[in-house]
């Protein structure tokens, strides 16, 4: 009686199909290596074909290959039709990225037959083309926009790995705003009297003087507003306009 061959423990099968096929001869052999590793997540019953997924750091120290040999390598996979993305990847709620899952083209999916892509394979070789320029970078912040602290408020004591920046190095405004931030002089705060020179409220001359306008109202020691003056002083010239108007009308008669 001949007595059957066990296999001691877990093994990955490789069908003699694929290792003959000319496409899977044509690729890398870190491409190969990167096969064997994803096959040996799928179950023996095959159901979780469509759901394998392998990140591209882990893969690298696995192999023994950079992580972005590893990302050309899952191309070349397509590319030759031994896998087919079936989700992309994407980055969590938490912050961690999602590795994209992928099938087996010589394995059902669900209810669909194997596709066997390999096979069909129309002899043109695998060439990454990286993207011209790379990934879009972010605009910096510039640095006297940014809150940080200086390199001298760092302190550093015996025993400690960290030490927090001193009190009052914390939460102090700045003496002057950054010039990008103004963008026309402040109107002057309520009971100030208005910037001297400026070119839409003129200053009060004395009581009494030639030309001179009145003080504003005030109530208490407290002026009623800038708002307030300046209405009055724009009906003061109103009232003069109308005069002199009024004037020449009589000049003319």
């Amino acid at each position: 009686m001949k007595r059957k061959r066990r296999i001691k423990g877990p093994f990955v099968a490789l069908p003699l199909a694929i290792l003959d096929a000319p496409a899977w001869r044509a690729m890398d052999f870190i491409a190969r290596m990167l096969w064997v590793e994803l096959r040996r997540k799928l179950r023996h019953d095959f159901l979780n074909n469509g759901k394998i997924y392998l990140a591209c750091r882990p893969a690298a120290k696995t192999i023994g290959a950079n992580k972005e040999t590893i990302a050309h390598r899952y191309a070349e996979l397509e590319h030759y039709g031994f896998l087919r993305k079936t989700a992309e990847g994407f980055l969590g709620s938490d912050g961690r990225g999602i590795a994209a899952k992928y099938r087996f083209t010589d394995l059902a999916y669900g209810t669909h037959p194997p596709t066997g892509d390999f096979e069909k394979w129309d002899g043109e070789l695998f060439t990454y083309a990286p993207r011209r320029g790379g990934p879009k970078k972010q605009n910096p912040v510039r640095p006297r926009r940014t809150p940080r602290t200086a390199a001298p408020d760092m302190r550093t004591f015996p025993g400690q790995s960290s030490v927090c920046p001193a009190t009052p190095d914390i939460d102090k405004p700045p003496k002057c705003p950054a010039t990008p931030d103004i963008s026309r002089l402040p109107l002057p705060a309520v009971g100030e009297a208005p910037p001297q020179g400026s070119s839409t409220v003129r200053a009060p001359a004395k009581a009494g003087g030639a030309g001179s306008s009145p003080a504003p109202v005030t109530s208490g020691g407290r002026s009623d507003g800038l708002m307030a003056y300046v209405a009055n002083v724009i009906r003061q010239q109103l009232d003069e306009h109308e005069r002199r108007y009024e004037t020449q009308r009589q000049q003319q008669r």
